[in-house]
């Protein structure tokens, strides 16, 4: 058996840093729970003097299928094809009902494609997530800054979660973790035991941190051509505190070189039905339905580069000022995911001599998941 894994840098329990950030996870009985709560729970923790940061809702339908997907890239994702595509069916000759019913199609298929296909885990990851949660469940994953992560994970108690944990994240990577809604529990850290023996932990989150700006690109390049860790956001600051983000896999490039082609044969789709139905207007001459699809399709390429840069943006300014305490000056940091449970084995291959490392495990135990540093 590996052994498991562990901070480079060790603190004390007692370091005062603890609380930076928090990472709540709450699981509850419906697969519609976990959405139906969200904004109100979102409202109670602003009102505590926490920030949610980022977020993502999980499903599990009555089949033991999975589905996760982030709020703010679902809104994105239907408004920016909503806006492109009502100008579309404007300039084509629609009018003023082109544009209301155009921006109708498009607004539906961004917010579809948004909800179901821009998130970071792999087909393989969701069927086991669906493998292990009970069936008809939800949950709900959130970056919060605060200082008091035990008051995050009591807010969850009234909507009776099944399972609830947080872990308090500080500036040195530091972790306590916490379970138990109404009464937290520390939880003691995979260090002080044996590695889980019923192989629990169907996934991991992998916290490195580099010295050096640019420190973090050659490691992301590595262990994209490796696969066995898969990379989901990557941040940079220069000396004088400056900050960027990226995300290799799901960010506005990527999303952008994905979703373009894609947008571009949905428009070439719609294109022919705009070009058939159409009466005149701005591009009136168009009127033969393949001349009006081609055009389509080249506006469909504009809409699905502009669903990457807004459908795609890693993180708003805000919310990176939020995990500010974690990124200092001449630093760089990638954020991971691993199949399973992380081993020494595997931070020694993505780490360098001078980084500081923190994994969160997400464990099963037959009613939810609960975390575990």
């Amino acid at each position: 058996m590996s052994d498991p894994a562990t901070n480079t840098v060790a603190r004390p329990k007692t370091d005062p840093s603890v609380g930076a950030v928090g990472l709540l996870l709450a699981c509850f009985e419906g697969a519609k729970k976990a959405s139906k709560i969200r904004k109100t729970l979102n409202g109670q923790i602003h009102a505590s003097g926490g920030v949610v940061l980022d977020e993502v809702i999980l499903h599990v339908n009555g089949k033991g299928k999975a589905l996760v997907y982030d709020p703010r890239r679902t809104v994105a994702g239907a408004l920016t094809p909503a806006l492109t595509w009502g100008v579309f069916g404007l300039l084509t000759g629609g009018g003023l009902s082109g544009l209301v019913t155009w921006a109708i199609i498009g607004g539906v298929c961004g917010g579809l494609a948004g909800y179901y296909l821009e998130h970071s885990l792999t087909k393989n990851e969701l069927k086991r997530v669906g493998e292990r949660l009970p069936a008809d469940s939800s949950a709900i994953t959130a970056f919060v800054r605060t200082t008091d992560a035990q008051a995050i994970l009591r807010l969850t108690a009234p909507y009776g979660p099944t399972t609830a944990s947080v872990a308090a994240i500080g500036e040195h990577l530091s972790t306590r973790v916490w379970s138990g809604a109404e009464n937290p529990t520390e939880i003691p850290s995979a260090q002080s035991r044996a590695e889980n023996p019923d192989g629990t932990t169907f996934a991991s989150m992998l916290i490195l941190r580099f010295k050096g700006q640019h420190a973090v690109r050659d490691v992301s390049a590595r262990v994209l051509k490796e696969g066995t860790v898969l990379p989901e956001l990557l941040f940079e600051v220069d000396k004088q505190g400056n900050k960027r983000v990226s995300a290799p896999t799901t960010g506005s490039a990527a999303t952008a070189r994905s979703g373009a082609p894609w947008w571009a044969v949905l428009g070439l789709v719609f294109g022919l039905v705009a070009g058939w139905s159409g009466d005149g207007g701005i591009l009136s001459s168009l009127q033969d339905g393949l001349v009006t699809a081609i055009a389509w399709g080249i506006f469909g390429l504009g809409a699905g580069a502009l669903y990457g840069l807004w459908a795609g943006r890693a993180i708003s300014a805000r919310r990176l000022r939020g995990v500010s305490p974690l990124l200092p000056p001449d630093t760089s940091a990638m954020i991971a995911w691993v199949d399973g449970a992380v081993t020494q084995q595997t931070i020694d291959g993505v780490s360098t001599p001078d980084s500081e490392s923190l994994a969160l495990r997400f464990n099963a135990d037959g009613h939810g998941v609960v975390l575990e540093a």
